[in-house]
């Protein structure tokens, strides 16, 4: 049970903390003041405790929804400065994303999909974070406490498997604090995010439940409502399926799309921009990490759900004390996490024998690892494309030599 626990809280610690200031920014973006913005992040983390609790505990596997990340990519870019024109746009894309569930779209596109090829587009997702936790902390003079921090995982796990995270959890907090007491690397990115939520007055928290009537402009919906239901698809709903489905468990994926989709729409009347399974979060409730058996590892997920409706309680005062936490570190903490993920998805991908044909999952994985973006859509699904036309071609029968 603590191990699962811990496991959960990670996975909110990490989905909280490495994106809410593109979020809050995001939200901003769209013309959302401090307290429509401290509404709709109290909305997406009600949504996604709701989902993750309910379905992990239904269908006892381990089932993680988050706010889109993407999705919020594209608000930034966006030159609309009026918030109810923007709810119109999520619900929008909430209906679209509806829409696509009751067709069984999704079903058939994930059907296509091999074991081996999810696995390897797994694989490149959390192989990249690694990566970029490590060339990060280089770059910004945090090489030893990143080191640190895979140091006592590595010494801990030695002796008590199950409890290395909490002390993993704790020494990053404590690297954290130290470097807001000396303002040293305080938050990068972060830093503007962290004086908006400090001037915050707790007034805003009052204020934060009212209800923004919603408006449609068919620019806005077809500028920001399509691409973020196309991103969130692409970059969060099918990478959370691909890890659901590298772990070995089966998923109905249209009734997913559908429930995330319904919720979306609901956090929309609030100011929530849109909820999809979670990808590199949801590996951290997936792997070998939260529970040595895989039927106890919806336990991991179920916990970060409740996590989540608590932090919904407290929406601004939780993340104002969250965006203080260092992102480096904040992003060494999810690489280590994911180590279990990492192994048993490779392992996956690599089952065959025959070098030969491993050819579509290594393509898969360069493409992923590149962090290429076409088009607007990210590396992974790219990575999907390459590796499914790669494994298409090497599977087509061979003419008369």
């Amino acid at each position: 049970m603590v191990q699962a626990f811990t496991a959960g809280a990670v996975a909110v610690l990490v989905g909280y903390v490495s994106s809410v200031a593109i979020v809050w920014q995001a939200l901003q973006s769209v013309g959302a003041s401090t307290s429509q913005a401290a509404m709709a992040l109290g909305a997406l983390s009600a949504g996604q405790g709701l989902l993750s609790l309910w379905l992990s505990v239904k269908h006892k596997t381990p089932l993680l929804f988050a706010w889109s990340t993407p999705g919020a990519a594209v608000l930034m870019t966006s030159e609309n400065a009026d918030f109810s024109v923007a709810l119109g746009a999520f619900l929008f894309a909430a209906m679209l994303g509806m829409t696509l569930s009751l067709f069984k779209g999704l079903s058939w596109v994930m059907r296509l999909i091999p074991v081996p090829l999810a696995s390897a587009l797994l694989a490149g997702v959390l192989l990249r974070l690694a990566m970029d936790s490590l060339s990060k902390g280089l770059h910004e003079s945090l090489l030893w406490p990143v080191l640190s921090l895979w140091f006592v995982y590595f010494l801990v796990r030695r002796f008590w498997p199950s409890s290395a995270m909490m002390f993993v959890l704790a020494l990053a907090i404590c690297w954290s604090w130290w470097f807001q007491h000396d303002n040293i690397a305080t938050a990068g990115a972060n830093a503007e995010t962290i004086k908006d939520l400090a001037r915050a007055s707790v007034s805003d928290i009052d204020q934060a439940w009212q209800w923004t009537a919603p408006r449609f402009e068919w620019s806005v919906l077809l500028g920001i409502g399509f691409p973020l239901f196309l991103v969130t698809l692409t970059g969060q709903n099918m990478a959370g399926l691909a890890a659901i489905k590298s772990f070995g468990y089966q998923s109905n994926p249209d009734r997913l799309l559908f429930a995330a989709s319904l919720a979306s729409a609901l956090a929309a009347l609030f100011g929530g921009h849109a909820l999809n399974l979670a990808a590199i979060t949801a590996s951290i409730c997936l792997g070998p990490q939260a529970a040595e058996r895989p039927e106890d590892r919806w336990k991991a997920s179920a916990w970060a759900g409740a996590l989540y409706l608590l932090l919904a309680c407290f929406a601004l005062s939780v993340i104002r004390i969250l965006a203080w936490m260092n992102p480096v570190l904040v992003l060494s903490l999810a690489s280590i996490a994911l180590i279990g993920s990492m192994t048993a998805a490779l392992q996956q991908a690599y089952q065959e024998k025959d070098m030969a044909q491993n050819f579509p999952q290594t393509l898969c994985l360069l493409v992923v690892l590149s962090g290429v973006n076409i088009a607007g859509l990210g590396a992974a699904f790219w990575g999907l494309c390459f590796g499914m036309l790669a494994m298409l071609v090497q599977n087509s029968k061979k003419g008369p030599e």
